[in-house]
Parts: structure tokens; C-alpha cells; sequence
């Protein structure tokens, strides 16, 4: 059963992915956090086999969160759900070290073709 994290400031979003994460099998939410520095201090207790991380949180942001998660664990698989009004371009959020991302407006299938995808080794970019 895979391991995953949810990173986001909403708790709505964040009750929504995890009801769709396990209902649907994709594994076990083993703990949600509202911000990047909420997430890293997690991380030290944890070892998730993904990461779902949105980019736009207060405090620190995904893509900061990101960068010194995969420092922290550079085999870390973290997916990024993002806004197309981001303004975030995928160059910055490869050079962070995400494995892959997905808009929120996405629908279930694109969600989890980069969520199997990325569980197996491979990245997905949806662009």
C-alpha cells in the first residue's frame, strides 16, 4: 500500500484528494499538512512513498518545499497539483525536483495516470 502526503492550505482540497486517493486504492494517507514548513517537519518522522504538494500555501510554498524535500530525500516522488494561474512554468517546477505535475482543474484519469506513473519510476508532466 503506498504511503502518501497531502501538502495544501485548503482542508476542503485536501479532504477531497484523500477521499479520492483511497476510495479509488491508490494507497493510504499517512498524514496532511497546510504549508511547506508544516510538511518538512513531517518528513523527518515519515517516509511516504509520494508526495502531493500544492505550489500557492502561505508560510512556504510548494516549490520551495519541494526543493528541500528532495535535498532532505532525493528519492522522494513528489507530485505537484497546480493552478494554470500559478504563473509557475514547468522549467521551475522540474527544477525543483518534483517527479511530475497536474493541474487542479484535471479530471480523476489525469490524476491518476501521473499518480501511477510516478509511482513506478516515470514522470508525468501535464502540459
Amino acid at each position: 500500500m503506498n504511503k502518501i502526503i497531502i501538502v495544501d492550505d485548503h482542508l476542503l482540497f485536501r479532504e477531497g484528494i484523500k477521499l479520492l486517493v483511497e476510495n479509488e486504492g491508490f494507497g493510504k494517507v499517512i498524514a496532511e499538512a497546510e504549508n511547506g514548513m508544516s510538511f518538512l517537519s513531517l518528513l523527518d518522522k515519515l517516509s511516504p512513498d509520494l508526495v502531493i504538494m500544492d505550489i500557492d500555501m502561505p508560510i512556504m510554498n510548494g516549490l520551495e518545499a519541494t526543493k528541500l524535500a528532495v535535498q532532505k530525500k532525493p528519492d522522494l516522488k513528489i507530485l505537484i497539483l497546480t493552478m494554470l494561474s500559478d504563473y509557475v512554468s514547468l522549467a521551475e517546477i522540474k527544477s525543483a525536483g518534483a517527479a511530475g505535475s497536474v493541474f487542479k482543474s484535471s479530471g480523476k484519469k489525469e490524476f491518476e495516470k501521473a499518480f501511477r506513473l510516478i509511482l513506478s519510476g516515470e514522470k508525468y508532466f501535464q502540459n
